[in-house]
């Protein structure tokens, strides 16, 4: 009868996590459990086998070294040892139920045979086994067993450890790769020094805002690299963490830093530092961002001191609590969205979508679909679920209508309904739909007069205009030019890193006198473009751009007619000079819009109205 020795889990390697087993198999350590294999058989007369998890002959001695790769079956007592998790001393295969469905019973010349498991924790990862081939290596196995199998204990003990410290190994690499991961995602540049001030690391942050790649840096003193750092005050310093300004020398030229800097402790010992640094130029350029973001979607955000300005705000403010729909008129470049943005925000839906739909951007063959959305198979290329239009979108907030004006008349139907009993229908749907939504619509045309020249509808204006308000051109508020120039400096001081202090005497003069058909989008565009050339402190008229040096102020001050005229002759002049500037076809027209502070869809328009058409043409600008 067959012995069955059961013994206790071998507790190899104690230091090792249970997760760490996910790391390592035999075969990670296969030349070494090879070694021990052979180093067995050399000093002991047995045949040695090795068997992973998945039953795999991964090192052995004599017969079972030509075995290494073949995979036993669920019957062999290596299957056997796996499922019970307990040794074996097997003293005759032949006779014994363990060997009774082994699939190589046949032909298997084992006398005797001594299974041990090499587990690590609650891990069965193999078997170590004994084989007796001949009857005096039977005898000498079932008579050392005891001492075989604390001998067998021992060698499990060492591979479990070479397991142990491979799973280390393994883990800390992924650590390691972790972490470095980590640092390298992070924007902000990462310098680690050791105890001894000296620079180990650079993360790719660093190496960028430094200009250097980290090898380059590495080993020397964290004082000899950054000016403004004292390691003797580091080291005494009581707080885990300061902050303070560095600087780095780069081919001549000083960068400026921001840093935070951490000490780095082992218990209660400080190991060494990390340096975290901030461009100081991106710093304010954030915090200019950030201010800008607070306070754009406000009134206080919307720039202007004079008379006209102010009382619009205050009205647009007592009206915002209300849902009255709201007609926002004026020059293309006047800040019309603003005041829209301006108005949801000071609303009880502010915490609700606010959405803009430009309906003179979008082509008239899409507008119906944007507006109102579609059902799946409404129209070759729909989408298979339908998709939601802007209304449905805007739901319990603001849609904000821009360029009204350009709306087809079939649309205006569709609009005009929604303001009535707010239902819509998808394009290709037969169910409507209600929503809420606050309706706000804004233009640079003239709807009355597009009303008489049946243009637009005239039962749809008087429903949009319940609360109409007009923004003035930036040419008759002239006292907010100063207040907007100066918010643009500081902005664009931020942006290209200059110190632009303002305008020689003469440059605002002209600034002055130009009457800014684009309004203040225009001036905008205007003060980057003298910004990005200007290489002083002040602007001179030299940096302005072209169309306001040749500008000749033509306006007399007592002459209302004529300052109509002179007007609509200036707008007419700046159109002519920026397409002659920039050129025929569309994308130049593109261009000639942008310069103007204007859109396209806008320059369009003028163009026709002002029937500059026959003009172009005959210039070839077409």
């Amino acid at each position: 009868m067959p012995i069955n020795i059961c013994r206790l889990e071998i507790k190899g390697g104690n230091s090792l996590k249970k997760n760490y087993t996910s790391f390592s198999n035999l075969k990670s350590v296969q030349d070494y459990i090879q070694s021990v294999a052979d180093a067995f058989a050399a000093v002991l007369d047995f045949e040695v086998a090795i068997v992973d998890e998945n039953l795999e002959v991964i090192a052995g001695t004599g017969k079972y070294k030509d075995q290494i790769g073949v995979i036993y079956g669920t019957g062999s007592i290596s299957y056997q040892l796996r499922c019970t998790q307990k040794s074996f001393l097997v003293s005759d295969p032949m006779k014994g139920q363990l060997c009774q469905n082994c699939n190589l019973k046949e032909t298997c010349k084992v006398l005797a045979g001594l299974l041990y498991p090499i587990k690590l924790r609650d891990k069965v990862f193999g078997s170590i086994s004994l084989y007796a081939f001949n009857e005096t290596q039977k005898e000498n196995l079932l008579k050392d067993f005891a001492k075989l199998e604390t001998f067998l204990q021992h060698v499990v003990e060492l591979i479990s450890g070479k397991l142990n410290e491979m799973a280390l190994y393994k883990q800390s690499k992924e650590v390691a790769e972790q972490f470095n991961t980590l640092i390298n995602s992070v924007r902000e540049g990462i310098v680690a020094v050791n105890y001894h001030g000296k620079i180990t690391h650079l993360n790719r942050s660093a190496e960028n805002l430094l200009m250097v790649q980290s090898n380059l840096l590495n080993g020397r003193r964290v004082e000899e690299v950054f000016s403004g750092i004292s390691m003797g005050t580091l080291l005494k310093m009581t707080q885990p963490y300061v902050e303070q300004d560095v600087f780095y020398k780069k081919d001549q030229k000083t960068l400026h830093f921001m840093s935070t800097i951490t000490e780095v402790k082992y218990g209660e010992e400080v190991g060494g530092f990390v340096i975290s640094i901030r461009s100081i130029g991106e710093m304010r350029k954030l915090a200019g961002r950030v201010i800008r973001e607070e306070r754009k979607h406000t009134f206080d955000g919307i720039l202007g001191q004079s008379t006209a300005m102010t009382d619009i705000k205050k009205k647009m403010c007592r009206v915002a609590t209300t849902d009255s729909t709201v007609l926002i008129t004026g020059e293309s470049g006047t800040g019309k969205e603003l005041f829209a943005r301006a108005i949801h925000q000071e609303s009880m839906r502010k915490n609700a979508p606010f959405i803009a739909v430009n309906c003179g951007a979008i082509p008239e063959s899409l507008l119906e679909s944007e507006l109102f959305g579609y059902e799946e198979g409404a129209f070759t290329g729909a989408r298979r679920a339908g998709k939601p239009g802007k209304f449905e979108l805007a739901n319990g907030g603001t849609i904000l209508l821009d360029e009204i004006g350009d709306m087809p008349l079939h649309l205006q139907v569709k609009l005009l309904r929604v303001l009535q009993d707010f239902t819509i229908e998808r394009v290709g749907g037969i169910k409507p739909l209600v929503v809420d939504v606050r309706i706000i619509a804004a233009t640079n045309r003239n709807l009355e007069e597009m009303i008489q020249a049946n243009q637009f509808r005239s039962d749809l204006f008087y429903r949009l205009s319940v609360i109409p308000f007009h923004i003035p051109p930036l040419r008759e508020r002239k006292e907010d030019l100063k207040l907007l120039i100066h918010c643009f400096i500081q902005k664009y001081n931020l942006i290209l890193e200059k110190h632009i202090q303002g305008y020689t005497k003469e440059a605002l003069t002209k600034m002055l006198e130009y009457p800014w058909p684009g309004n203040v989008r225009e001036l905008e565009n205007a003060f980057e473009y003298s910004a990005n050339v200007c290489t002083d402190s002040l602007i001179d008229v030299n940096y302005l751009p072209d169309r306001i040096i040749k500008h000749a102020t033509t306006i007399p001050v007592n002459q209302h007619q004529e300052r109509i005229q002179s007007i609509a002759d200036l707008e007419r002049n700046a159109l002519t000079e920026a397409l002659n500037r920039f050129g025929p076809g569309s994308r130049a027209k593109e261009r000639a819009a942008r310069s103007l502070g204007m859109s396209r869809s806008t320059l369009y328009r003028k163009i026709k109205e002002m029937d500059l058409e026959d003009q172009i043409n005959a210039k070839g600008l077409q």
